[in-house]
């Protein structure tokens, strides 16, 4: 994944800021963002993303209840 540290500063920020948020809303939040003006090859896909996050999630770095990633 590109620059894993930089996405999740981004992530960290947007989920202290709004709160719970889906998969979806990351990735869009991400692209337009942290993203904006990378080639496609650079670009962080859904699957890549869901993965980074499943990893916090068992670091104990984020909750996920109803499809909404959360800060403990």
């Amino acid at each position: 994944m590109f620059a894993s540290q930089v996405f999740w500063s981004y992530i960290l920020g947007m989920l202290t800021n709004l709160g719970g948020l889906s998969l979806d809303r990351i990735h869009s939040m991400l692209r337009m963002f942290a993203l904006g003006g990378v080639s496609e090859a650079g670009e962080c896909t859904r699957q890549q993303l869901r993965h980074f996050l499943e990893g916090k999630l068992r670091e104990g770095q984020l909750i996920c209840e109803d499809d909404l990633y959360k800060l403990p």
